[in-house]
């Protein structure tokens, strides 16, 4: 009697695998493009924007509130107003009026505010990501860029925000607040 060689296989071959990793491959490009961690990314430096400017302008309306001076006095602390400031200058994060809000915050017991924040890139010029702070001493006005396409096309939070620039999102008592100052500001972005 003769035995016949039985060749059992077991495993994958290689077009079973090569198969399969073109399926994970494709399914994890899918999910790429459906999630699109950079603009996770940048929603998430925006949120922190948010967050940010409705704090500093917490602090300050209640230090204008709680304050006893001018306009001029309070919004432009140790300086003459107009007055501009902006997050990538030197020592920008002082709270005492010297940094760049220009708003003696130290003196008010309300809410503490011992640093001011810095925009989660803070990149200068003109299409940088920054914080300005300008005032004309009667009013003021925060702005900053936003940069997740969420919130460069919502109304709600650019163009419309009742300010004069639809790219820069503004707020403040005053978000409109067109100016230029004598020290070579201006409250253009």
């Amino acid at each position: 009697m003769r035995k016949s060689a039985q060749v059992l296989t077991r495993g994958f071959t290689l077009v079973e695998l090569l198969v399969v990793i073109a399926i994970i491959a494709i399914l994890a490009a899918v999910v790429v493009l459906i999630v699109n961690p950079l603009e996770v990314t940048r929603r998430a430096r925006d949120a922190t924007r948010f967050a940010d400017v409705t704090n500093v302008q917490q602090a300050i309306n209640v230090t204008v509130q709680e304050a006893t001076g001018s306009g001029a006095e309070v919004l432009c602390a140790g300086g003459s107003a107009p007055c501009v400031g902006r997050s990538t200058d030197s020592g920008s994060q002082s709270s005492a009026g010297t940094g760049w809000v220009k708003v003696d915050l130290t003196v008010q017991n309300a809410v503490a505010v011992p640093n001011l924040p810095n925009d989660p890139q803070n990149t200068s010029g003109a299409t940088g990501m920054h914080y300005t702070y300008c005032s004309d001493g009667n009013a003021w006005e925060i702005n900053t860029r936003l940069e997740s396409t969420r919130y460069t096309v919502d109304e709600d939070r650019d163009g419309g925000d009742g300010g004069d620039d639809p790219d820069i999102y503004e707020t403040g008592s005053d978000p409109g607040l067109n100016l230029i100052s004598p020290s070579g500001g201006s409250c253009t972005y």
